[in-house]
């Protein structure tokens, strides 16, 4: 079988993959649903192209998507980094045996869960206790019936991370956050600042550990498909990465898709913004491209009124 392993880089990146892996787990449903239209029962479609089989420590099995996402501190709102299907609870004792004096621990509270996570999880349990007593629960929730307005209303007005709307069960080596960049998540915005910020730490190595897991697993790696925020500083750590699999898979080629959020499109105020941004695109377009080989512009409707897109 020839796989693909997929990357995401950046804030937006992530978005847009959520939504791509969101159809992918509506396709996977369509296959198993016996009342489906037969075209999603093509035996062509092979889904393990993009996803792997495994096993968690309580032999449950899993089949999760063949990924690395890569976003800032803080970026997963209610998901754990080790994902969902294997979130153990931390055993680690609070015992500091060199200190004799008291100890005080700060806990954060965590994210919530929106409705409609909420409602997947929900639904999710009722189906383990019917396969597990085989009787049909009738598909009710435990605390009550959650409606589909409350879910649309709690999706169009309570997202804040990507995470708020994706249905998709992770491994937990596929999550990646970027700790230790002391750096405002809003000046993080140009290839210069991102070398900087990325220079001093071990990212790009910890990220291409990361992708080794999936890629040694593959029996035959088609290529990679690489989705990069390129509007900030992700670009030069989408750019390391992007050289170390130049290095290791030689033959394995990339098809870059570079995403922009909604606020790349607005004009930068003053003089020295917009230099700094017309440098950033230069640099992030060159280096980006001399190392893949195909590479899409992704972008929102209203960049289709800009000069570069009517020129190219």
């Amino acid at each position: 079988m020839r796989e693909i392993v997929t990357l995401q880089v950046g804030s937006f990146a992530n978005f847009v993959g959520s939504h791509f892996w969101n159809f992918q787990d509506e396709l996977l449903g369509l296959a198993e649903d016996p009342n489906s239209d037969p075209v999603f029962k093509n035996q062509s479609l092979n889904m393990d192209v993009l996803y792997r089989s495994g096993e968690t420590h309580q032999g449950t099995v899993t089949y999760t998507p063949r990924l690395v996402s890569v976003d800032l501190q803080g970026s997963l709102g209610s998901m754990s980094t080790r994902g969902t299907l294997y979130d153990e609870s931390s055993s680690a004792s609070s015992n500091i045996y060199t200190w004799g004096g008291n100890v005080t621990t700060q806990v954060a509270e965590p994210h919530k869960k929106n409705l409609f996570l909420q409602s997947l999880y929900e639904e999710e349990q009722v189906n383990l206790l019917t396969l597990g007593n085989g009787v049909n629960a009738g598909g009710k929730s435990c605390r009550g019936e959650i409606h589909d307005s409350d879910k649309v209303e709690s999706l169009e007005n309570g997202v804040q991370y990507w995470t708020d709307f994706s249905k998709v069960h992770y491994h937990p080596q596929s999550l990646y956050e970027l700790s230790g960049l002391w750096v405002d998540p809003q000046k993080f915005d140009n290839y210069g600042i991102g070398r900087e910020s990325l220079s001093a730490g071990l990212q790009g190595e910890e990220v291409s550990e990361r992708l080794r897991f999936f890629v040694e697993e593959c029996d035959h790696i088609q290529g990679f498909q690489f989705i990069v925020d390129d509007s900030g500083g992700f670009s030069p750590l989408a750019v390391d990465v992007l050289e170390s699999i130049a290095d290791e898979y030689t033959n394995a080629p990339v098809l870059l898709y570079a995403v922009r959020g909604p606020g790349s499109s607005m004009d930068p105020r003053s003089q020295k913004q917009r230099v700094s941004r017309k440098l950033h695109d230069a640099v992030s377009f060159s280096k980006l491209s001399s190392l893949c080989k195909l590479i899409v512009p992704v972008g929102l409707p209203s960049l289709s009124t800009s000069k570069k897109s009517c020129t190219s």
